[in-house]
């Protein structure tokens, strides 16, 4: 299976929300995402790269039919971000390094 994924970022802090979001289409083999990332992310490159890598995993475990891909994604997070407690801890992680 051939994944492409193109990123870019939010125009606007979205603050409350999930720093980051994908659409995807499958056409046989190939899946092709867009993932928008909330632009507080430049600042923080360690959880930048852990919510790259769940995003990816996620488009991964979609493509291949699982039935809740944010559950599989969500299990092979790294420790920086999987320790967060979701969107509201990803926040208050930011509100802490500021």
């Amino acid at each position: 299976m051939k994944i492409s994924i193109d990123e870019s970022y939010y125009a606007r802090s979205r603050r409350g929300k999930s720093p980051a979001s994908f659409h995807a289409v499958q056409h046989g083999d190939t899946i092709k995402a867009k993932v928008k990332l909330d632009p507080v992310l430049k600042k923080h490159k360690d959880l930048l790269s852990g919510i790259r890598k769940h995003e990816r995993e996620e488009i991964k475990a979609w493509g291949n039919g699982h039935h809740t891909p944010h559950l599989h994604a969500r299990s092979k997070e790294p420790n920086v971000t999987r320790n967060l407690g979701g969107v509201k801890g990803f926040w208050n992680e930011i509100d802490r390094r500021a």
